[in-house]
């Protein structure tokens, strides 16, 4: 019998769990001293402090403008990499940069070209008062998708989509909440009886972070005449979308990018529709609706003048 187990088995659990922590705190100084002795040896220039690294959370919590993407960056966040060469789509073949141990590079010109393209499209859509709509439904997609949403001031779908939301969205979507906004995106009360009478929003702009899985709603906004923007991959079909973004959309730290600079573009677009309402200049109609007093007021008016109506009618 071995000795050590012996011993072990003659303890009860709150003892050895003491023993556990004793190791964990001796170990613990030890390295705290082997640190320190280290760091005399090698010398005061030595920063411990390092800034250019990676940190995972900074391309969701402070993503980079439009205008500070560069080539490098989305090479670190590999959107570059595509599929296979046995699961391209031809129709990319004008994205392909070349090809390494079997999987297609996505030139990153093209990208860094076809994102400027896109932020131009969403901050122009949240400058004049639309609504956009972004799309994510991969496993890690919800912080990133949430984060966008709330920069562009628009909304967020990271789980399945319900087909014929859009085709039917008066069957589908008839008991959703509708508000009326102002050019500040402050809520205005009143308008509730007026919007039960309307039919169901549809967004002005939808952002697709996986496009292969939701080609059914990509299918739904061809139908109803919604711009489209989407990361196609090598294997995805670039005229699923209206303005495509080749890139890879298997990478967590590509999407992630994608979408903080997205969101980050129409956080710029609210700002300037800010800054010029401001002044008194507003880029976009108000909708159809009657001021709530004047609603009120009409019907009024209208029911004492059917109600005078039938009096006369009796009357005669």
């Amino acid at each position: 019998m071995n000795p050590v187990k012996g011993k072990i088995a003659g303890l009860t659990r709150a003892q050895i769990y003491e023993i556990r922590r004793r190791h964990i705190h001796k170990d613990r100084e030890i390295g705290t001293r082997l640190s320190a002795e280290a760091a005399q040896i090698i010398g005061p220039d030595i920063n411990p402090a390092l800034n250019d690294v990676y940190r995972p959370q900074s391309l969701v919590d402070d993503p980079p403008k439009p205008e500070d993407v560069t080539l490098e960056m989305l090479l670190a966040a590999q959107c570059h990499l595509g599929q296979h060469t046995s699961l391209w789509n031809p129709m990319n073949s004008r994205y392909i940069f070349g090809v390494r141990q079997g999987i297609h590079v996505i030139s990153l010109e093209i990208t860094a070209a076809h994102l400027r393209r896109a932020c131009r499209v969403v901050q122009g859509v949240t400058e004049r008062g639309g609504l956009i709509l972004f799309v994510g439904t991969r496993v890690g997609q919800q912080r990133c998708v949430i984060e966008a949403a709330k920069r562009a001031g628009g909304c967020h779908l990271f789980e399945r989509w319900t087909p014929g939301a859009l085709t039917n969205g008066l069957q589908i979507l008839g008991s959703c909440k509708l508000k009326v906004v102002d050019e500040f995106d402050r809520e205005m009360p009143g308008y509730g009886d007026q919007l039960k009478a309307m039919p169901s929003l549809k967004p002005d702009l939808v952002v697709c972070l996986n496009p292969v899985e939701n080609w059914v709603l990509l299918h739904e906004c061809s139908m109803n005449a919604i711009p489209t923007i989407g990361i196609v991959d090598t294997d995805a079909n670039p005229t699923w979308v209206t303005y495509p973004i080749p890139a890879n959309d298997d990478s967590m730290r590509s999407v992630q990018l994608i979408a903080g600079v997205l969101g980050r573009a129409g956080q710029e677009g609210r700002a300037e529709r800010f800054r010029m309402a401001v002044s008194g200049e507003v880029l976009f109609s108000a909708s159809k609706l009657e001021p709530p007093g004047t609603t009120a007021n009409m019907a009024t008016r209208g029911a004492a003048q059917e109600v005078h109506g039938n009096a006369a009618g009796d009357a005669g």
